[in-house]
């Protein structure tokens, strides 16, 4: 290869940590880099008024990186524990539902740090780096691990569907969303990301089922098989958005639409609006309660828990031991036994 020179590469904070950010999409997701850069950003501005920056760059000596280090340690729990400002919506405009004077939550505290710490454990592994990792010794409070975990009780689900309007295809499509949400767990960017490609019908009749296939955290993507009467529910969905030539559904069509009067009808709905149709229907409007309901369900159902953590993707089951754990620790299946061992009676001609 001769007159070919190769450019020494150069070293800075900004290829760096647009590296770290690749590596990231790479293991992880599109959103999941998105969320470290951003992250990382708002540190950087954090520090720079101070002179500072994430690298010691400019440190002359091993005192100088260690104090460099101290520096950030300190910093890094007071920008972690800082509001951030609310991210505008799409017409510039910001969320009502964000508090500026709302306290950090620990878990998302924990979350940054975390976030920052992964980028020095990259800089040391990738680099060869010796410079100590600030994060590392930053105090974290402890976080219960799925406190927010409530799924909605059977009998207000049922009623909950039952007052769907299903003659409209709006309505078609809430009822639908939620049946396919409550029968596979899927998460709210997995069912908000279904396009046509990830749609298929096997079979034909009322004995036809819809294969689906989400894209899950970690790159993963997750097959379900719908039953027969979900299926049947999602196909009176598709027929009204597509009309009667299913197979002929585009690649990139999203599968879920707005209905709304103004410039987003027709367009693919994001979380905001899958929160909303929740919250129409369901006394909550965490999308999240969808998938801890389904998992009661199928503990309730008597589905193993290596088969509930297959269902819901996680790669260790010790993360579904402690999920299922958190959902159904409020029941005590002795309960009963003891009523009875103590005489416990309610009054006498009250049913």
């Amino acid at each position: 290869m001769s007159g070919t020179a190769l450019t020494p590469y150069q070293f800075t904070i900004g290829s760096a940590i647009a590296e770290w950010v690749a590596q990231r999409k790479t293991l992880g997701s599109t959103r999941t880099a998105i969320e470290y850069e951003r992250t990382m950003e708002s540190f950087r501005q954090f520090l720079a008024p101070g002179g500072l920056d994430v690298l010691p760059i400019t440190a002359q000596s091993e005192q100088e990186v260690n104090r460099h280090a101290i520096d950030l340690a300190r910093l890094a729990g007071l920008w972690a524990n800082t509001r951030l400002p609310a991210r505008l919506k799409k017409d510039g405009t910001a969320s009502a539902r964000f508090d500026p004077g709302s306290p950090v939550s620990s878990s998302m505290y924990n979350q940054r740090l975390a976030i920052l710490s992964s980028f020095y454990s990259f800089i040391q592994d990738t680099y060869k780096l010796h410079i100590p990792n600030p994060i590392k010794d930053v105090k974290r409070p402890k976080v219960q691990a799925y406190k927010a975990a409530d799924p909605i009780p059977p009998d207000e689900v049922e009623q909950g569907l039952d007052g769907i309007d299903r003659n409209i295809p709006e309505g078609l499509r809430d009822y639908a969303i939620l049946a396919v949400a409550l029968r596979t767990g899927r998460r709210a960017s997995e069912l908000a990301g279904l396009r046509g490609r990830d749609v298929r019908i096997q079979g034909r009749g009322k004995d036809a089922c819809i294969r689906l296939v989400f894209h899950a955290k970690g790159n993963k993507d997750m097959k379900d098989l719908l039953d027969p009467d979900t299926s049947a529910v999602m196909l009176d969905y598709l027929h009204a958005r597509f009309g009667k030539q299913l197979q002929a559904i585009p690649p990139e069509a999203p599968i879920w639409v707005s209905y709304s009067r103004n410039q987003t009808n027709g367009q693919a709905i994001g979380i905001r609006t899958l929160s909303n149709i929740v919250a129409a229907h369901l006394p909550t409007s965490k999308v999240h309660a969808l998938r801890h309901t389904f998992t009661v369900g199928m503990l309730r159902s008597g589905a193993p828990l290596t088969d509930v953590a297959d269902h819901l993707g996680h790669t260790d089951i010790k993360i579904t031991r402690l999920y299922a754990r958190e959902l159904t620790g409020d029941e005590n299946k002795y309960g009963e036994q003891l009523v009875r061992r103590f005489g416990i009676k309610r009054k006498a001609g009250k049913r």
